[in-house]
């Protein structure tokens, strides 16, 4: 059961570490930052929920409640980035034909699914540890 929340945790890791690389490639190959950026936004997009539903299993199993604002708050930034994240594949409709993301935007984002994924970490391990 705690593999889903390491997979999870790795996947959270790998997609921050991709944001950084990323913003660093905007001004020398645009297609590697648009590669790396959406590969970081599909790690993102697979961490979170997997890590979710390995907390409710562990909750499901132990008949705990875990810890609910942690969980609405994660689901909130998690909403709250996918939009913002979006937005970047599409900013040169936004910007005017302008392609370059405004620095500092891309870790931002990740940063915001980071702690929505440590949030839901630290639910999905209260549970296993209650569990125990």
């Amino acid at each position: 059961m705690k593999k889903g929340i390491v997979i999870g945790l790795i996947l959270a890791v790998l997609g921050y570490v991709l944001s950084i690389a990323s913003e660093a490639t905007q001004d020398s190959a645009v297609i590697t930052s648009y590669v790396t950026g959406g590969f970081e936004l599909i790690f993102y997009l697979i961490s979170i929920p997997l890590i979710y539903h390995t907390g409710k299993k562990i909750r499901k199993e132990s008949k705990k409640e875990g810890n609910p604002g942690l969980r609405l708050v994660s689901w909130i930034m998690y909403g709250v980035a996918i939009p913002h994240a979006l937005l970047f594949f599409n900013w040169g409709l936004i910007a005017a034909g302008n392609n370059r993301i405004p620095n500092g935007q891309i870790p931002v984002n990740s940063v915001i699914f980071f702690i929505a994924a440590m949030l839901m970490v630290a639910d999905a391990w209260n549970s296993y540890k209650q569990h125990l």
